[in-house]
């Protein structure tokens, strides 16, 4: 595998380089490692260079993560270019997956792994990057519990920059990254430049890798550079330079939903104001990109709640679809009710191993006991628009899941 670098930008990452270094590590050694430190006032750049073999570590300003990420390629020799966020992993195997289908398909320009959510590995955080239709891009199968994916090979208008494997010469010839995008959808413009000169991206699926998410960013300034990129993705690629009524419109009722709740995101508009007084030069997608742009409804992504004590997934009583019920060593004692329609499901352990699956008729309640102790144990319906009623008889809580 000696046709591939990896290319990783730092920002006060001091904390994730050592299982950045295990990853990287792992490769053969003709892989080798360009390390961009984005200006760090911690000793990011510093563990790079210590813990990191075969690394070449480059230290320069923080003008965004595709500036960093440009200043890497620019010192890329091999065919391939491996983009790694420092929070995320690959193996070797999936790796070589990636590298073997962009051998077989000289017209992709890039391909991603599916990716999960790290230390859940049932839970997807990307299978490709879709637009909505107000310029924001996501990812798709975004914290779906999905046990037994498919496994065959998934083109879509764009990759995430998270993990992925590019040709090289590809992103030289569309000038890599636009640096105008300081964090977040610069991946989907380079696919999307890249779609829109002929290549192709895609999703091998039967490589995995795992992410944080957002693990290198606060959400409140994740936000602010959410929107930024929104504007300009929206402008470059759907609104011809401007902004539509219908952007517009949406707008207000962000600001209206924000004071309603007593938390008026004032810092909006002139944010806003502030993007459009930026040039920005549009591109006409082909025919081709269009038509697959906005992705299916059930690819859309599920709602990221706040971690509990009961385990990730969970705010409150309430879960999201994928969530999980730490067991704290106990026997797993659970009561499971029904709605108003027969629900059937499965329960499975942190791996995805089926532990045990259920029928239960409307407004019945099934006894679940388990002999094993897993740390984690999840409930999943059948169908997304079932629920059932959790009641954890050790600890004498109800969840509705």
């Amino acid at each position: 595998m000696n046709r591939v670098t990896a290319a990783v930008v730092l920002y006060n990452s001091e904390k994730l380089v050592p299982g950045l270094a295990e990853t990287v590590n792992s490769f053969p050694d003709a892989v080798r490692t360009v390390v961009y430190d984005s200006g760090s006032s911690d000793k990011s750049a510093e563990a790079a260079s210590r813990l990191i073999s075969n690394a070449t570590v480059i230290e320069g300003p923080n003008r965004g993560f595709g500036y960093g990420n440009n200043r890497c390629i620019e010192t890329v020799e091999t065919t391939y270019t491996l983009l790694l966020n420092s929070d995320a992993a690959i193996s070797p195997e999936s790796l070589q997956a990636l590298v073997s289908f962009m051998d077989d398909h000289p017209d992709y320009a890039g391909v991603q792994p599916l990716i999960r959510l790290w230390g859940w590995d049932k839970v997807t955080v990307s299978a490709g990057v879709f637009l909505t239709g107000y310029g924001e891009a996501w990812d798709s199968r975004f914290m779906h519990l999905e046990l037994s994916p498919l496994k065959t090979p998934l083109q879509v208008p764009a990759v995430t920059a998270a993990v992925s494997l590019w040709r090289t010469d590809a992103l030289r010839s569309v000038d890599g990254f636009d640096e105008s995008f300081f964090m977040y959808f610069e991946d989907a413009d380079l696919s999307l430049r890249l779609g829109s000169s002929g290549w192709k991206l895609g999703v091998v699926r039967k490589a995995e890798a795992f992410h944080m998410v957002g693990a290198s960013s606060t959400r409140r300034i994740a936000s602010e550079w959410e929107l930024a990129s929104s504007v300009r993705l929206f402008r470059k690629y759907l609104g011809h330079g401007k902004l539509s009524f219908s952007w517009w419109k949406r707008e207000a009722k962000i600001l209206l939903h924000s004071i309603k709740t007593g938390k008026p995101a004032v810092w909006r508009l002139p944010l806003i104001l502030g993007e459009l007084k930026k040039p920005v030069k549009t591109v006409d997608l082909s025919e081709e990109v269009r038509s697959v742009v906005f992705g299916e409804p059930l690819d859309y992504p599920r709602p990221r709640t706040r971690s509990s004590s009961k385990g990730p997934g969970w705010s409150g009583n309430h879960a999201a679809p994928w969530a999980g019920i730490k067991t704290r060593g106990k026997p797993v004692d659970l009561r499971l009710t029904a709605g108003e329609h027969a629900v059937t499901g499965a329960v499975s352990g942190p791996g995805g191993d089926l532990l045990t699956r259920f029928c239960i008729s409307p407004g019945k309640t099934q006894h679940v006991k388990l002999a094993e102790t897993p740390s984690v144990v999840y409930i999943h319906c059948d169908s997304s628009s079932d629920r059932v009623e959790v009641l954890s008889l050790k600890e004498n809580n109800a969840y509705r899941h």
